[in-house]
C-alpha cells in the first residue's frame, strides 16, 4: 500500500486526459456524467480537477468547483475500479483539500449517497461532518447526504 502511494503522483485535469476520466466515471457511477461536463469541469477557471497517475496510466480524479470566496464544493471523486481500496482517494482528497486551504477556502462540502458507506467514510476520515440531508436527490430516488469540512 505505501508503496503504491509513493509512486501515485496528482496533477491538474488536461482536455487530453478526457477519454480515461470518462471511462473511470462511467465504471464508477450509475448516472454518469456526461462528457460534456466533464470537459467543462477541466475547462474552469472556478474550479480544480486533479488526477491521479500511475505508471502513466490515470488511476481516478476529484473535481471541484469554487462557489464563492470562502466556500467550494467537491462534485466527484472516483477511482478506476482495478484501484479501489487501495488509497487512491485518499491521496486525491488529500491534495485537493491542501489546494483549497491554500487558497483561503474555508469551508469545503459535497452530496455523498446515503448507502455509500465507503465514500462517508472516508470523508469523515479527513474530518467532513453530516450537515443534512436532501430527500430523493439521485434518480433511483435515493437521499443525499450533505457533509462538510472546515478547513480554517
Amino acid at each position: 500500500m505505501g508503496k503504491l502511494l509513493q509512486k501515485i503522483k496528482i496533477r491538474p485535469a488536461s482536455l487530453e486526459d478526457l477519454p480515461k476520466l470518462e471511462y473511470i466515471e462511467k465504471s464508477s457511477f450509475s448516472n454518469p456524467y456526461p462528457l460534456s461536463l466533464l470537459k467543462t469541469l477541466v475547462t474552469l477557471n472556478f474550479g480544480e480537477f486533479l488526477v491521479a497517475v500511475l505508471n502513466g496510466n490515470i488511476v481516478g480524479y476529484v473535481s471541484s468547483i469554487f462557489e464563492n470566496f470562502s466556500s467550494a464544493t467537491i462534485v466527484s471523486i472516483a477511482v478506476h475500479p482495478k484501484y479501489r481500496r487501495k488509497h487512491v482517494g485518499d491521496a486525491l482528497l488529500k491534495i485537493l483539500l491542501e489546494k483549497l486551504k491554500s487558497k483561503g477556502f474555508v469551508e469545503v462540502k459535497l452530496e455523498v449517497r446515503k448507502s455509500n458507506i465507503a465514500a462517508r467514510r472516508l470523508y469523515e476520515k479527513f474530518g467532513f461532518k453530516y450537515s443534512g440531508r436532501i430527500p430523493e436527490y439521485y434518480e433511483d430516488g435515493e437521499d443525499a447526504i450533505i457533509m462538510k469540512l472546515k478547513l480554517a
